[in-house]
């Protein structure tokens, strides 16, 4: 499929599910429609894992995807999904067919005002080493210099291509030094979604909602990615040629 072209390989699989808690059991089905939906893909993944922190009331997973094999710039793609107690209880009450919801029986959760959705973080990283190209007879920081200017390339391309559609993007950079100046020594971009879950009436219905959603991310990182590797590449031609 040409929206997994930069995901897929098909003799890697995703790493086993660890149970989640007997407190979650409709963010479990979504994890394993998500696990089912990567293993059908073939997905090339570094780490499929979910988390609990129960100080906190909320529950998550964390898939990260390898891109490295089949692109020079982006090192890796991880998907954080966010949840938690208030949002298992709330969605509990709205599908049918799950009176016996463990947390339907809490009495300090009937106040939540919560609305039904589920938090996801994209976040690309790139490759510092193959984005900054070393020119021998420039000195000072131009390596962050020329980086700078392509990240601010991504980021208007971005916009244009997904207008609206953008929520909360943002780079994150680590800066360190050597005797030719400053540079990048790591690159990230963030992107993060609110997915409305509130028109779904039961688990086959949230099911299909969830495959839905993860094919929508796959193709707008599949967008992004080559949004990134042309205008990089653009880029050093720029300054190397």
């Amino acid at each position: 499929m040409d929206l997994c072209k930069h995901f897929v390989n098909s003799t890697q699989k995703v790493s086993e599910l660890k149970p989640n808690g007997m407190n979650y059991p409709i963010f479990l089905s979504i994890v394993n429609t998500i696990q089912s939906d990567v293993e059908s893909k073939h997905i090339q993944t570094e780490s499929f894992r979910t988390w609990q922190d129960n100080t906190i009331f909320a529950t998550g997973l964390e898939l990260n995807i390898i891109l490295g094999k089949n692109s020079p710039y982006i090192k890796k793609l991880s998907i954080n999904f966010d949840w938690d107690q208030y949002r298992e209880f709330i969605l509990a009450k709205q599908l049918n067919g799950l009176d016996s919801h463990p947390l339907l029986d809490v009495d300090e959760l009937k106040k939540a005002k919560t609305k039904p959705t589920i938090d996801v973080e994209l976040m690309w990283t790139f490759s510092p080493e193959h984005c900054q190209p070393n020119l021998k007879e420039v000195k000072g920081n131009y390596r962050m210099d020329f980086a700078s200017h392509w990240m601010d390339l991504i980021s208007k391309r971005i916009h244009a291509n997904f207008g609206h559609q953008t929520n909360i993007t943002r780079w994150h950079v680590e800066i360190e030094g050597d005797s030719d100046g400053k540079y990048l020594s790591n690159i990230q971009l963030i992107s993060y979604f609110q997915f409305d879950l509130g028109n779904t009436k039961d688990m086959q219905d949230l099911q299909s909602f969830v495959q839905k959603s993860l094919k929508s991310l796959l193709v707008r990182s599949s967008r992004v990615v080559k949004i990134s590797e042309a205008l990089i590449e653009q880029s050093i031609n720029s300054v190397t040629n």
